[in-house]
């Protein structure tokens, strides 16, 4: 793995799931607005001014756009190793965290860490799939940016409640944890020669 430049890419499933739900909706609403505005522009049902329809179309165009961004940013959320760092990628954020700044992993259950019984019933429906999933937990020295800054584009429970670092909640924790391990160590070899 030492001639490798970068490792896979695992997708990070709470900002999936995240995604996931609003791109429904989101063409829902754009085609019920393009509806509307066909029933206005044939004058059956509605009548709207000409002001007020180019709001609607507008309206509309956005939430159909909103609804492509969304089902394609599903998987455009991942972790992925590289030779001296390790990215987090979101839509709106390309995130690399030196190995310098790794202090510990571990596998955590995430209802341990963030018990559903705690949630408010829209986020224990929201995270009831994550409740049995085992996530790496990758402690930190420090973030590279201020936590304020990533919260806002990272989720709450993708960071590590009592401590400074990530939980990280993908398919295969373990090749995820073995792909670092074996990034870092070959990155901390390295700078010992």
């Amino acid at each position: 793995m030492s001639k490798k430049k970068k490792g896979n890419r695992y997708i990070l499933l709470i900002p999936k799931r995240a995604m996931g739900r609003l791109w429904k909706p989101s063409f829902f609403l754009g085609l019920l607005l393009a509806v509307l505005l066909w029933q206005a522009e044939s004058g059956n049902l509605i009548k709207i001014d000409k002001t007020n329809q180019g709001l609607l179309v507008a309206a509309m165009v956005f939430a159909l756009l909103f609804g492509l961004f969304t089902l394609a940013a599903q998987n455009m959320n991942y972790i992925q190793p590289c030779a001296s760092h390790f990215r987090v990628i979101t839509p709106f954020l390309r995130l690399k965290i030196s190995y310098r700044r790794i202090r510990s992993s571990h596998s955590v259950n995430f209802n341990q860490t963030y018990p559903l019984n705690e949630m408010r019933w829209a986020q224990k429906r929201f995270f009831k799939p994550f409740s049995t999933k085992t996530a790496l937990a990758i402690n930190l020295t420090g973030y590279p940016l201020p936590p304020k800054f990533l919260r806002l584009f990272l989720p709450k429970q993708v960071f590590l409640p009592s401590e400074t670092g990530f939980l990280l909640v993908v398919e295969d924790w373990m090749t995820l944890s073995t792909e670092i391990d074996s990034f870092a160590g070959t990155w901390r070899s390295r700078r010992k020669r």
